[in-house]
């Protein structure tokens, strides 16, 4: 590293040195004034004389270049870029507007304690300005999201600095011999192969909001199976925890796939599930639709899955009723016609297994209206309560007992199967959803099974 420049010194006879605000690996960044405008600028120099890495040059290059073409409020404007030749050297320059405030590392440093809330809206900020980056064509990746490179201005807003080991295209991302560029602690795994996405920056956002939390590099946390294991070391609510482990997940297809759907699992968790490792569980998780009623949230050793009434223009409610009103119509004429017609007794029982299954239909069809269905698993225990206007059903047992979740045929509609969530627990089977969409119905399947594979995994 040379040596920065003296308080005073005049640079392209406009930009006067007033303080140094940091020193990197890419350069020193000063505080200069901008002797044409009045203004104060981050100015960013990179000396050639002793360089011992040209990539270095690169990404200040196309530093310069990233910075020029962004527009966002959260982004501290473009000013210029130059050098500056000497007898025995060269320097570059990035002029940058200043984002007047506070590191978050400088405030971690000096005592200050986020709550949840205020992580939160932090982390809000920073995805809104992720949205942006990676919605680009081609898409920005800034590669370095950690505590240094987010500042609180005066304005209360968080600002994005240091685009030095910004990458600009999804080809760079696995082109042979990328440098590993970011910072331990804060970097995803894919970093140190020389590859970054999208969700790299994701990672590095979710160490971030560790480091506030805590006071600890995410480095320094234990970990199990590589994810960070973050939970004995943070007071925070059980769903944003579980947000938090969506940010951090070691494996890149099990980390939330995008700025966006992190920010709408933020903000809305109900309306975004998150995608989970299924651990020898095969497919991709559906999406639940936006409008649905279910609202299922697991971690680790948690779930909770609630299924209110459906109502009578959603799912599969409709054709139900239709169903059950003709069958139950039919069955009625039927058999009122043959006792009163002195049909024999034989020819009355041969139509009870159609009225059970008419009556079966009247019961879903109640449910599907008013009905409620609760799941929650606490560790080692589970509880399932089945409710219905007045009458409730309980079952409790031990986690280990939860067998599996598929969908299985509960009839046939126009020559369409009409699927239904079945739960094996030990020697009982229990049947709920069936009014639900097909959409609903495989995601909450799959989500449930996804939990029974992470308990026996971890057994």
């Amino acid at each position: 590293m040379h040596d920065p420049q003296t308080i005073g010194t005049l640079i392209q006879s406009r930009y006067k040195i007033l303080d140094v605000l940091g020193r990197g690996g890419s350069g020193i960044t000063y505080r200069a004034e901008d002797t044409f405008t009045g203004r104060q600028v981050a100015l960013k120099e990179l000396s050639l004389k002793g360089l011992s890495d040209w990539k270095k040059l690169e990404l200040f290059e196309r530093e310069a270049q990233v910075l020029k073409d962004l527009d966002h409020p959260a982004i501290p404007d473009y000013v210029d870029y130059f050098q500056v030749d000497t007898a025995d050297n060269r320097q570059f320059y990035i002029a940058q507007k200043i984002a007047e405030g506070r590191s978050l590392a400088e405030l971690v440093a000096a005592g200050d304690r986020f709550s949840e809330t205020e992580v939160e809206r932090i982390a809000a900020e920073v995805l809104e300005v992720l949205q942006y980056l990676h919605g680009l064509n081609p898409p920005i990746i800034h590669r370095d999201i950690k505590p240094q490179n987010l500042i609180r201005g005066t304005d209360g807003r968080i600002y994005l600095v240091d685009f030095g080991a910004v990458q600009m295209a999804y080809r760079e991302a696995t082109a042979f011999g990328s440098t590993v560029v970011g910072t331990y602690g804060y970097m995803a795994p894919e970093q140190f192969r020389g590859q970054a996405y999208p969700a790299t920056d994701l990672y590095g956002l979710g160490a971030t909001l560790l480091h506030l939390l805590t006071h600890q590099n995410p480095a320094d946390l234990p970990q199990k199976r590589l994810q960070i294991d973050f939970r004995p070391y943070v007071t925070v609510t059980e769903p944003f925890a579980d947000w938090l482990e969506g940010l951090l997940e070691p494996l890149l297809e099990d980390r939330f796939t995008s700025a966006s759907q992190a920010f709408d699992q933020l903000t809305r968790p109900a309306l975004l599930p998150r995608r989970r490792s299924q651990r020898g569980h095969t497919g991709t998780l559906q999406h639940l639709p936006s409008d649905s009623k279910v609202k299922l949230s697991r971690s680790r050793r948690r779930l909770s899955l609630r299924l209110p009434p459906v109502g009578l223009n959603r799912g599969e409610t409709g054709g139900m009723a239709f169903l059950a009103l003709i069958l139950n119509g039919f069955m009625l004429m039927w058999t009122g016609g043959a006792i009163l017609g002195g049909a024999p007794i034989i020819f009355v029982l041969f139509s009870v297994p159609f009225w059970v299954v008419g009556i079966g239909m009247l019961w879903a069809l109640l449910h599907a209206l008013a009905g409620v269905v609760v799941l929650e698993v606490r560790g080692d225990r589970y509880r399932l309560t089945q409710q219905l206007l007045g009458w409730k059903r309980q079952y409790e047992g031990a986690t280990r007992d939860l067998y599996s979740a598929e969908l299985v045929t509960a009839y046939s509609q126009n020559d369409r199967p009409v699927k239904t969530i079945t739960l094996k627990i030990g020697t009982r089977t229990h049947k709920f959803g069936t009014a639900y969409s097909d959409a609903e119905k495989a995601w909450v399947a799959t989500e449930i099974q996804a939990f029974i594979q992470d308990q026996r995994d971890e057994s």
